[in-house]
């Protein structure tokens, strides 16, 4: 007998959530895991749940199914914020991964919510934890990634290699996603000279540590980064949470200023090397790219007007 309509949608908006909390807890809480189970299979398996139970329990289209899905998923969000389990941007950065994932998860849920006995779900749920530990188990190590960000200055290269190895403190605010609790660069000093000299790049979050291991001057800059602080703060409605993902799930590995000349002007490249420990790189990696030319132009666009004002 089907349920009533206020009913169905409490039930196939509010239960799948809450499996897709504890699932979120045992990955993130137990495991440190941000895998390809984490997110692929919870959304996948979130919205599956939320359009089988919609589906069973009455007479649904599959817009219908989608659009519960959708709103369990919200709702999953919600809880993860309530319960301090990650922050609102990351949320914000995976929202379109998951709405997207819906779209097959749902279309599964609808087309088996009337073939399918109750077990078939149960079974899958039965699954995800053993999916997070295999996988934590098993990752391999993550792609080394490449972002370059080029500018050019109307300066000679001296005055902008001065500006390079070590630059004053950036008074401009922050601004964009910066303000919303991303890390964002504030200035850079060194210590001695020539490879081996120690650079420290000040973020909001703390210090980057990079011992330099070329120095061509006024080319090439290169160094290793030693340690990274943390990448964000997570924006939340409590005052702190500390998340697994602000340690070692972003590293920035080395760095390299380049810098040439050009038409009577002095282009500069910098560019940053760094792993990220969650998956599916083909997609997270592209945001962290995004992020990264965003600091580097922050700190680019710094060296210019400096170079320019006192070239």
């Amino acid at each position: 007998m089907p349920l009533p309509r206020k009913w169905r949608s409490s039930l196939s908006i509010c239960v799948p959530a809450l499996i897709g909390l504890g699932g979120t807890y045992f990955a993130v809480k137990l495991f440190s895991s941000y895998g390809w189970p984490l997110f692929l299979g919870l959304p996948i398996l979130v919205s599956f749940l939320s359009a089988f139970i919609h589906r069973r329990t009455g007479i649904s289209s599959w817009g219908s199914c989608y659009g519960i899905s959708l709103l369990s998923i919200l709702l999953l969000g919600g809880l993860i914020l309530i319960f301090a389990i990650d922050g609102l941007i990351c949320l914000l950065m995976a929202l379109p991964l998951a709405v997207i994932l819906a779209l097959i998860g749902s279309s599964f849920g609808y087309l088996l919510g009337k073939r399918l006995s109750a077990a078939v779900p149960i079974a899958l749920m039965a699954a995800f934890p053993f999916l997070v530990a295999f996988e934590s188990q098993h990752a391999p190590l993550p792609e080394l990634h490449a972002v370059t960000t080029r500018i050019v200055v109307a300066a000679p290269i001296q005055k902008v290699w001065d500006e390079v190895i070590a630059f004053d403190r950036i008074i401009a605010p922050p601004t964009g996603i910066f303000r919303l609790g991303i890390a964002y660069p504030i200035e850079a000093r060194i210590d001695g000279e020539g490879v081996g000299a120690m650079r420290h790049c000040i973020f909001s979050t703390g210090p980057f540590i990079e011992p330099i291991t070329t120095w061509d001057a006024p080319h090439t800059l290169g160094f290793d980064v030693t340690s990274n602080p943390l990448p964000m703060k997570e924006f939340s409605p409590w005052k702190h949470i500390e998340t697994p993902h602000l340690h070692d799930t972003f590293t920035s590995e080395r760095g390299q200023f380049r810098l040439y000349e050009e038409d009577g002007k002095t282009v500069l490249e910098g560019t940053t090397w760094y792993r990220q420990k969650i998956a599916p790189d083909w997609y997270w990696h592209k945001i962290s790219d995004q992020i990264i030319h965003l600091i580097h132009f922050r700190v680019l666009e710094h060296i210019k007007a400096t170079a320019e004002k006192n070239g």
